[in-house]
Parts: structure tokens; sequence; C-alpha cells
């Protein structure tokens, strides 16, 4: 419905009305499934229990229906919503809060140009000079642009400062970026910096503010400069920053201020006629933007015939759409008129074939703070444990990996940090994005953050989302209903311990607890009643400080992920056997070994027992990393049967349990996509496994031979004694790690021809002779290549036409020479240690 409409906020009410109905409904019928399934007692007590327990589920029911015809004659009284009423996507929506904001300013500021801003510097031209004493005198201007974020504001300024006609004969220049989060004292020693020149550092100038600030004033007094805050966002910076500036300076003078915040503006200036607004670019202005960005782009995927069509582009053509080029006059509307929101796109539209333009959006980003990096495979876990994701025809997961991609193509998030199969690993959203989002979020009732920042005006309402970044001085309860919470989420400590909100007896229907980005001590006592959150699907207790579960957790009929990897856990509770909704386990020991680079620690996880009863979890996706040293051998068969295993992680392999864990392998190899298998520290070995040979035609299959046809990455720790069968013929491996396994040049010649791999690392004494060769065709797919920690390697030679794909390669706690260098010809990103010789 659009805004304008004279129903649109009555029809908003109605719908937050209909959201919580939806909630209230999903909690009914979820507690009635929990309250039934935990109590299956046959007794006449447990009899008359499930009695009472229906009539109260009865009579919520009573009022959830009556609730419901309310809602729908409302709906029919006022006409608000038609079934078959279209929905109108909001793509106007930067632009219509462009407009909100230009008729906010528009009796007290005007639109500005690039000419209009250059004429306020001084000095500009030699008339104006002339009349310019330079023993003159007067309190310095300062001029204020506002625009929203990404309107392009700083590269106005930035433009005048750095051009050398407009800015030549001011004696100094200072250039401060404020931002939200501003250390007065940071800001100061930056000014005495570039005061000097850059002849000293920050660390030279140490002291109270008020004795910094004067000794700012006292230079800038002599001099005709020029200052520029970039960034500014609250009054109370704005008046703490000044103390610095002086009152009397040299003529010509100037202070420019950029902000988002017109009343922040007009406190910097104390004069209308020095704010300026910054306006976003028009429809024609936009299109002509895209297109010169996209046509100079070096990286452009169009073909000869696309180029063609595209030059001959213009705004009439986009009224009739057709493909390749049919989203272009979507994405303008995306963009709005935004410059830094058109130039993110066209990298993307440059990067990508035309046939790939176009997809959307997504609120429950507006969870993780500003420049944050989100794990990619954390992220696609909470979406398929809050339900999300809804696939009937295929996998989930793949859907949830197709929501993201379309997140990437419209360059909404961006990737921060890549596997080493140049995957996605971490990715950020654009701080631009981010305010949308929060703003819409907050608006939608979906998500609120709870931090020092955002804490005094947080109204009491019912939202799914809650974050904690920060101690606001606020409780939870105070701050929303906890009824509603269906995921919490700590970066940074609370106000309140994390015990004392997981004993909340109203916090009952949470689906998400994700702890795994706390910076703080979490131990058990702090979990100890998790189990009482009967609804959990998803626990995240990722790098805490915790040794034990409580056995509580077994009444977690709904969990789907319990994540306690790099922790202080041994063992898990025999409960653990009891979670039949668990998809995903994850857990290990955090462990440390240093080798002689103190830069470079090596650190490894260990496995934890698994209890007995594991083959129970037949729903089971991901098992990691299991200890099986000593296992019993029921333990250890029982993992063949968990058929669903794509994820698998087993360690303190030996010989006298290798057998029976090529057996289980054997069991589970065709589903596995990922596999880590680690020898026992002390007498272990992976050589003991069974390795299928190449067969000749019409010769049986060996039995016990291992094949693994989907298997995408391996993760070796032992001595294997030669490359198995079925890595160096495998048609899938992409990524290979290996460890301690004692390789040698014949062994890794085998794998040269694997058509998918994209990383090799070489780990830890993992290859053992003197010299390693890479030959000239060999590994076409490798991307990625580490070495590390080889203390026998002392040449890696690359020849001609080798590793024809190589864009990363890293060499660090060796001691070696590498020769051919120049070969690598794609090569852009190289960490070598001081130890490591190129020629």
């Amino acid at each position: 419905m659009k805004e304008n409409s004279p129903k649109h906020h009555m029809a908003r009410i109605w719908a937050e009305q209909v959201k919580d109905l939806a909630y209230d409904m999903e909690d009914c019928l979820e507690e009635q499934i929990t309250a039934l399934t935990t109590h299956q007692s046959s007794s006449w007590s447990q009899y008359l229990t499930n009695y009472r327990t229906l009539r109260r589920f009865a009579a919520r029911l009573s009022d959830l229906r009556s609730r419901i015809d309310e809602a729908s004659e409302r709906n029919m009284r006022y006409h608000l919503i038609a079934a078959d009423q279209p929905m109108i996507d909001p793509t106007n929506f930067m632009m219509a809060l462009d407009n909100l904001l230009s008729r906010s300013v528009k009796s007290s500021t005007k639109k500005v140009t690039t000419d209009d801003l250059k004429k306020k510097v001084v000095p500009w031209d030699e008339a104006h000079k002339a009349t310019v004493s330079n023993d003159e005198t007067k309190t310095p201007d300062v001029v204020a642009i506002v625009g929203m974020c990404g309107s392009g504001k700083t590269t106005f300024v930035r433009e005048i400062y750095e051009d050398e006609k407009t800015t030549g004969n001011f004696e100094s220049r200072i250039w401060i970026t404020v931002s939200q989060d501003v250390n007065v004292a940071e800001v100061f020693m930056d000014m005495i910096v570039q005061l000097s020149d850059g002849s000293s550092s920050q660390a030279e100038y140490t002291g109270e503010e008020d004795k910094l600030a004067h000794h700012i004033r006292d230079k800038l007094e002599q001099k005709q400069f020029l200052v520029v805050f970039d960034d500014l966002w609250t009054k109370h910076d704005w008046l703490s920053i000044k103390r610095a500036l002086p009152q009397v300076c040299k003529s010509g003078s100037r202070i420019f201020v950029t902000t988002e915040i017109v009343h922040v503006a007009k406190v910097c200036t104390e004069s209308t006629d020095h704010v300026f607004w910054v306006p976003l670019l028009s429809k024609r202005g936009s299109f002509k933007l895209l297109k010169d960005l996209i046509r100079e782009s070096e990286d452009s995927k169009m073909s000869p015939e696309d180029k063609e069509d595209f030059e001959e582009l213009d705004l009439d053509n986009l009224k009739i759409p057709e493909p390749p080029f049919n989203t272009i006059a979507q994405i303008l509307r995306k963009c709005s008129g935004l410059k830094l929101a058109i130039q993110t796109m066209a990298k993307l539209l440059a990067s990508e074939s035309p046939h790939k333009w176009g997809k959307l959006c997504f609120l429950y980003l507006s969870i993780f703070p500003e420049k944050y990096d989100i794990n990619v495979a954390t992220l696609i876990d909470r979406w398929l444990a809050e339900g999300l994701v809804r696939d009937t025809t295929g996998n989930p997961r793949d859907t949830a990996g197709r929501y993201l991609s379309e997140l990437f193509d419209r360059s909404l998030v961006r990737v921060s940090k890549l596997r080493r199969n140049r995957s996605c690993k971490t990715c950020r959203i654009h701080p631009m994005m981010r305010d949308i989002l929060v703003k819409i979020s907050q608006e939608e009732k979906v998500s609120i953050t709870i931090s020092p920042r955002k804490s005094s005006n947080l109204p009491v309402k019912r939202v799914p989302h809650v974050a904690f970044d920060g101690q606001s001085g606020r409780k939870l309860a105070r701050c929303v209903e906890l009824s509603g919470v269906r995921s919490l989420t700590v970066f940074n400590e609370p106000s309140e311990s994390i015990g004392a909100l997981i004993c909340a007896s109203q916090l009952r229907a949470l689906r998400v607890l994700d702890l795994s980005n706390a910076n703080f001590q979490i131990t058990r006592r702090d979990v100890g009643r998790v189990g009482e959150l009967c609804h959990l699907r998803y626990l995240n207790l990722y790098r805490s400080q915790i040794c034990e579960l409580p056995s509580s957790i077994g009444k977690l009929t709904f969990l789907q992920l319990l994540n306690v990897r790099k922790t202080g856990i041994t063992k898990l509770p025999s409960e653990v056997t009891q979670l039949s909704s668990l998809q995903s386990l994850r857990a290990s020991r955090r462990t440390q070994d240093s080798c002689h680079n103190r830069r470079n620690r090596c650190c490894r996880d260990s496995g934890v027992d698994a209890p007995k009863g594991i083959e129970n979890l037949q729903d089971i996706e991901q098992l990691d990393i299991v200890d099986i040293k000593d296992s019993s051998s029921s333990k250890i068969e029982a993992l063949g049967k968990l058929a669903r295993l794509k994820h698998l992680g087993l360690t303190g392999i030996t010989m006298e349990n290798g057998k029976m864990v090529s057996t289980v392998l054997e069991k589970i190899s065709s589903s596995l996509t990922y596999l880590y298998l680690g020898a026992c520290r002390n007498d272990g070995t992976l050589a003991c496994l069974l390795i299928s040979e190449k067969k000749t035609k019409g010769e049986k299959k060996e039995k016990g031979s291992l094949e693994f046809p989907c298997l995408q990455s391996i993760k070796l720790d032992g001595h294997i004694g030669k490359t198995p069968y079925w890595i160096s013929n495998s048609l899938t491996l992409a990524v290979i790690k290996i460890y301690r396994t004692n390789l040698q040049q014949s062994d890794i010649m085998s794998l040269e021809r694997l058509p998918c791999l994209v990383t090799l690392a070489l780990l830890d004494n993992s290859y053992i002779s003197d010299t390693l060769v890479f030959y000239a065709k060999a590994f076409r797919t490798l991307k990625t290549l580490e070495i590390f920690r080889l203390p026998k390697l002392k040449r890696v030679i690359f020849t001609e036409e080798a590793v024809l794909e190589l864009r990363s390669l890293a060499i660090r706690c060796c001691t070696l020479r590498v020769e051919g260098k120049k070969n690598l010809k794609k090569l852009w990103d190289g960490h070598l240690d001081n130890g490591v010789e190129v020629v």
C-alpha cells in the first residue's frame, strides 16, 4: 500500500496485529507439542496432567480463534487489504527519504554543486586574493555539507581538499574522519601530527584534552588553514572538537564539516547561509554515471555484441525492457540517485555477464553490527534454524545459499574473507545499506539492538530478534516484550548476566541463542538452565570457556544445531543422544602448538569423546570432531549408521582401530562432502586405512576399498605412506589440506591432474623432500597454495606454464629458495617470510 494512501496508517496497525497473532499461534502449537512429547507416562496422574494441559490448550485455541475473527472483520469493515491486491515493491524508499530530508531543510539550505563549494574556499581568484591582507584576522568560516550516506558529500569536499589550484596557498591542511565512536583525544593528536607535516607521530603527544586543544589553537592562530571534519554525528562531538579551533585566525581560513544530520550542520555553522545540501542524482545523471563506470571498467565480462547494444542504450530504451539489459531500470530505481550505490552496482555489473544482472535484499542482516564480518556458514545455519528457508522440493541449505548469492549479486553484501577453496567465508554489509536495514527492521518490528548508543530511546515492543552490543544500563525486559523474542545474539557484554537472561521465564519462546561472538567469559553456570528453553533450535557457544554441558540439554527436543567448538569440553554428555532433531554437532577442544615464528602459531582442534548411542541422531549431517582413540568397537561402528552425514571429523585413529574406521567410511562415503582424519598424536597413523587401487578392466573391486563420489574438501593429519588412489583420482575434490603426512614429490605429482582442485595446503612436515617442483600444465585449476612449517624443504620451483591460475601463494615458517616466481603470471597475493629467498 502506498504511503500516501489514506488507509496506510490504519493498515500498518492492522498488519502488526496480524503478525503478533501469527507468533502467538506458533507459540501455542509448539508449547502443546512439547508438553505432550515430554510426558509419555501412562500413569493416571499423567492422564490427569495431560487432560489439564489439553483444557488450557483448548482455551487458548478459542481465544486465538476469536482474535482471528476480529482481525478478519476489522479488515472487511474498513476494506484494508484485498486478497488479490498486488504487492508494491518499496523501491523508492531512498528517494522518498531524500525528499523528506530535502523538505526539512528547504528553507535554510541550498542545493550545491562543486563549483559552489569551490567559490567558498579562499584564495580562489586573483581579484579576491588582492582584497585579503596576510595580516588581516577574522573568525574562521565553517561550511557544513549535509547529505545522505553515499550521496557524495565526502567526495565533494575531497575534490576541493586535493585541488592544488584551490588550496595551494593554505599554509596548513588537516583532514579528520570523525565517525560515530569518536575519541576526542585521538582526534587532537591526529591534528597535531598533520600540523607538523607528518614529521612526528601521535605517540609523541600525550596529555589532557584541554592541553592538546590549547596547543592546536596556538598553531592554527598563526596560519591560514583548511580543516575538514568528515562524518560528524552529534552536537556534543562538535562542541568537544571545537575547543581546538581558534576564535580568531588569518583571513581566508576555512573549516568544512560533512554530516548526515541537519541540526548538527546548523550547530556547526551558526548560520544557515553556510549549510549546503548535496542532492541525489537525477534519473538521467544516475544512468549516465552507471553507464560510464561500466563502460570504463577493465573487468567487463560483456561479449562484443552486448557491448555494441550497451553503447546504444538510453533512457528511452529502458522504458521497454529487453534482455539482457532489462534490469537496469530496476537497478537505477534501487540506487535512487545515490552515487555510492551506483558505483557499487557498476562494479558488480561490470564483473558479471549482463544475463546475470538482477536479484534482492534481506532484513535479517540488521542483527549484525556495523563493520562486522558475518560468517556465511553461521548465517545460513541461523536462517535454517529459524525457518526462514522454505523448500519442499530440494535441499534447504542449497536454497539458503541461493538466497545469499542473490544478496551478493545485488552488491547488498560483499565478501570480506575467502576460504581456501576461494568461496566466501565471511561477508559485510555496506554501512549505508545497514542503516537502511536497521531503519526498516525497527519500523517493521523485525530486530532491535540494545547498546550504549541506542538504549536511551528504545521502545518497549514485541520484536523477534534481539542483539546485545554492550552495556546499556537497561535490562532486556524493560526494552522488549520477552515472550516475543525468537533469537538472542550477544556481541558485547550486556548489562545483565547471561545466566539471568536464560533464566527469564518469559523467554521460553527463544529459537536461537548465539553467544559465539561474545568477547567475554561464558561459563557452565551461565548456561546451566539452557534446557528450560524448550523451543531452542540453535545453540552456539563457539570459543566460550565452558568445560561441560549441563545434562538438561537433553530436553531440547527441537535443537538442530549445537556448536561447542574451541571450548574446554572434553566429553559430551549422554543426554546429547536424545536430541532427535539435531542436524549439526560441532565440538572440539582448543589446543595450541607454537612454531619458531611467533607470528604464525599453529592452532589445532582436538576431538571430544562422543557418548554411547550416537546412532540415535539419524538426522545429523555434520559431526566433528570425534575422538575415537579410546572408543569401543560398538561406538565406532555406530558412526556407520548415520546415513545422512555430509561433514565428518575423526581423530585418534590408530593401528588398532584403523580397519574399523575404513569399514565405517565405506558405509557413509557416498554422502560425504567434507572429511577430516587425524591420527593419534603418539602412535597413530593413517597408513592403516584401506586404500583402493586402480583396477584393470574386468577386475573385481577390492573389498573394503574407499570411494567418495561427492567429497569436496579433505584434511589429513598423520603419516599416510603414499597418496591414496581415492584422493589422487577424485573428480570432485576442491580443497586438500595435509599435516604430518610425510609425502614426497611423486605423491604431489599424483595430485596434478585433479580437475577441481583450487586449494593445496602443505603443512607441518607433510612434505619431507628437499625440493618441490610444480611442472608445466600441472595443477591447472589451483588458485591457492600454502606451504607452512616444512623444515626439510629447501627449494620450490615453478616451471614455465605451471599453476597457471594461481592467485595466492603463502610460505611461512620455512627457510627456502623460490625459483621461477616470474612464471606465476596471475599471482596477486603473496605472503612470504624473511627466510624465503625469491629468484
